[in-house]
């Protein structure tokens, strides 16, 4: 049974657990400094993390920016030693669940084995790929922007709201104008 907790700033323990999976999961342009993952968690309401559980034990972890009328799923990862487990579908159905709105995510390009992958593995949980390009800005001046893919589940036309979606996860997320 996956237990979904809200993570706040000073929790040390979890925070040091999400550090960890954060940066094995994720490339340094796929991902800001921790420190200012931390300082979102404290300072902007509309970011969020959540840490996955096993009982007591955490197995991943998910950020996000629950809007009022969809929610960007940020970063998601479940742990090197769990995943295989069935954590990481249970616990994205039930975080979609408990928002109860659509929600839009960032996906590698389909162009090897590992990114179809991962594809496939957000269309079984209901997400639907555009085939629009997407760039995803730099988290900072030290990184690269990266070609990628938006995956929208839910009640959301990403074919009709395509721009207006990115133009907030460019503002918001990036600080990008």
């Amino acid at each position: 049974m996956i237990r979904i907790t809200p993570v706040n700033p000073h929790d040390v323990q979890a925070l040091d657990f999400i550090e960890r999976v954060y940066t094995e999961s994720f490339p340094m342009d796929e991902r800001r400094d921790f420190d200012e993952v931390v300082r979102l968690l404290r300072e902007n309401d509309d970011f969020a993390i959540v840490l996955l559980r096993d009982e007591e034990t955490p197995v991943g972890f998910i950020s996000y920016w629950p809007w009022s009328d969809f929610t960007y799923l940020e970063h998601f990862a479940i742990d090197s030693r769990c995943r295989g487990a069935g954590y990481g579908a249970t616990a994205m159905t039930e975080l979609l669940r408990q928002t109860g709105k659509p929600a839009v995510l960032e996906v590698e390009k389909p162009d090897d084995e590992l990114s179809q992958r991962r594809i496939r593995f957000y269309q079984r949980l209901g997400f639907v790929l555009s085939p629009r390009p997407y760039t995803q800005p730099p988290y900072s001046p030290d990184r690269h922007p990266l070609e990628l893919r938006l995956m929208s589940y839910g009640e959301i036309d990403l074919d009709q709201t395509f721009d207006l979606v990115v133009t907030r996860i460019h503002n918001r997320v990036y600080g990008v104008e």
